[in-house]
């Protein structure tokens, strides 16, 4: 063989490889192929690569494995030449290269082989950490789990080749994680976090893929045939969390939206079904686990159509607000008054349960609670203005609204703008649980105190903390919820439960020198009920249904209108 043949040969390989490429199986088929176009010449009898790595995020097995790149159909000598490179995370990669057989290579061309060897190498090493790059993007840094992006990828693979109908995929959410976090620490949060990954990946294998999404949530598809199986591991999930002595074992909870895939499915029908279910179990108060329906993507379609028809409705005007009156139960006067809001869209009025829940769910119930707000005002300042003398008008405000510091200053600005005085104004809270929240509304209710502003808790009685309620925060009004009411009536004896517990809460408030209401007062046995325990006041369609303004104008003006009710 002749030096130069073999050095003009080896330049022609390596310009054959396609170093360009970040894809390492690229590479790979581009050195068999120039391998063989001039083994030949080279009098190569075989080439092979081996490659070794340690675990990592992008690869948690490690890699361990050996290529052959080329072997000549006449045999090779068993002894060759073979050369390594270490490359940090790409790992070890060694060529050997073996002489045909009965091909003697030259001292000069063993010199050549060596740093054709030793090139093979460096490309190999290069191909591969760029291979690394690429897949790090579809990596979550965090728990070494695959990242959104890796499952569209893994998932739209599995659509390419017509095997999703063989898969399921869950949305999970790990259950009050933002506890966790307060209690143990973000680092041990993040600990859990890549625990928990670990183990589901560990789990699915090679039947699925796990990815999170971010956040505490998370997304996995599995075939079909492990979904049980997949429950019962995740019902087991338990960490020991802390540090030294102090360390505790915390079940893990998880809510889970589950769907099983169809044929024609692509990547955004598995992800949006499973986000569907998943939603509905975390607003079902009952179940941690849902399976997508039909009907819960009529539900989604409904949510948003009204997540996008609002904006422009708020814009122009379709919300109205109607008034229900509110009743003193000694005198059977009129007493103040709910704002209660009125979708009006193409002449039908939307029913609040088919919004009212979808704006809460968002937070945007709290640019409406503004909007009803704005136009009580406005009403009351209209009948000033006229000579009609208002009553004190509850205005509700959502729970999102204790997250804002500035709350109280945006509503005594709304009222000083208008110029109305703060006695007719009344701040409607809905009752909470949490103690973040009982404390955020301590500041809110005494700022409001301050102003000459009245607050009320609506719906006492539904949450878990209403003796804290009581206890804790200095509020006016204390409104019983309507659900006490629905098996108070002529049948029912004085050792009802609902009647002893009623009577107790009317008493305590009454102690505490503050007012109860109660609505959903539909009967006059309901109303004299009320009367005997001292029930300050009552609303209700036993008195009156909620009625817009013009209408409810006529009750303000007729201070008789409800003597002969109740």
């Amino acid at each position: 063989m002749v030096y130069s043949d073999l050095s003009e040969g080896i330049l022609d390989f390596f310009s054959k490889i396609d170093e360009s490429s970040n894809d390492a199986e690229r590479i790979f088929g581009s050195i068999r192929s120039a391998a063989a176009s001039f083994a030949e010449k080279a009098g190569l009898g075989r080439v092979d690569l081996s490659v070794s790595a340690a675990p990592s995020g992008v690869e948690p097995e490690g890699i361990s494995g050996e290529t052959e790149f080329y072997t000549s159909p006449v045999g090779y000598e068993d002894s060759g030449i073979s050369e390594s490179l270490v490359a940090g995370m790409s790992g070890r990669f060694t060529v050997t290269v073996m002489p045909a057989k009965g091909t003697e290579w030259s001292t000069e061309e063993k010199t050549l082989i060596a740093a054709f060897a030793k090139s093979c190498c460096m490309a190999c090493s290069n191909a591969h950490y760029a291979d690394l790059i690429r897949k790090s993007g579809f990596i979550d840094r965090l728990t070494g789990a695959a990242n959104s992006d890796g499952f569209m990828r893994y998932v739209g693979m599995l659509a390419a080749k017509g095997e999703i109908v063989n898969y399921t995929a869950a949305f999970i959410n790990i259950k009050n994680f933002k506890y966790v976090n307060k209690i143990f620490g973000n680092r041990q949060g993040d600990k859990l976090m890549r625990e928990f990954a670990s183990a589901m990946s560990g789990f699915i294998g090679k039947d699925g893929k796990f990815a999170r999404l971010g956040g505490d949530n998370f997304i996995l598809i599995i075939k079909k045939g492990r979904v049980n199986d997949l429950r019962v591991f995740i019902d087991a999930l338990s960490y020991e969390m802390g540090d030294g002595n102090d360390r505790q074992v915390y079940d893990l909870r998880l809510r889970m939206g589950i769907y099983e895939a169809a044929a024609n499915d692509n990547v955004s029908d598995i992800m949006n079904n499973a986000s569907i279910a998943y939603l509905a179990a975390k607003n079902d108060k009952l179940n941690d686990v849902v399976y997508f329906s039909p009907a819960l993507l009529d539900e989604s379609n409904h949510r948003k159509k009204i997540s996008t028809l609002f904006p422009k409705a708020l814009e122009t005007g379709e919300f109205t607000v109607y008034y229900q009156p509110k009743v003193d139960l000694e005198t059977n006067r009129l007493c103040g008054c709910e704002a209660l809001c009125r979708w009006i869209r193409d002449g039908r009025v939307v029913p609040p349960m088919e919004f009212i829940p979808v704006l809460e769910n968002e937070g945007t119930i709290c640019r409406l609670d503004f909007y009803v707000l704005e136009k009580v005002c406005e009403d009351i300042k209209g009948w000033l203005d006229a000579g009609i003398e208002p009553v004190k008008v509850s205005v509700n405000f959502s729970k999102h609204h204790l997250h804002n510091k500035r709350l109280a200053d945006r509503i005594l600005g709304i009222i000083r703008k208008h110029g109305i005085d703060g006695k007719y104004l009344e701040v409607e809270l809905t009752e909470m649980t949490g103690t973040d929240d009982l404390a955020a509304m301590g500041v809110f209710v005494n700022e409001m105190k301050k102003n000459g502003i009245a607050t009320s808790i609506d719906d006492f009685g539904t949450g878990y903390s209403s003796l804290n309620l009581l206890k804790d925060l200095d509020v006016d009004v204390i409104k019983l919820d309507k659900s006490f009411f629905t098996n108070i009536n002529e049948d029912n004896d004085e050792t009802s439960t609902d009647k002893i517990v009623v009577k107790n809460i009317v008493s305590m408030v009454n102690e505490l020198h503050m007012e109860a209401i109660s609505e959903g007062v539909e009967t006059k046995y309901q109303a004299d009920f009320l009367r005997d325990i001292k029930c300050k006041m009552a609303q209700g369609f036993m008195f009156d249904k909620p009625l817009p303004k013009e209408e409810f104008e006529t009750r303000l003006v007729d201070s008789d209108f409800f003597l002969n009710k109740g």
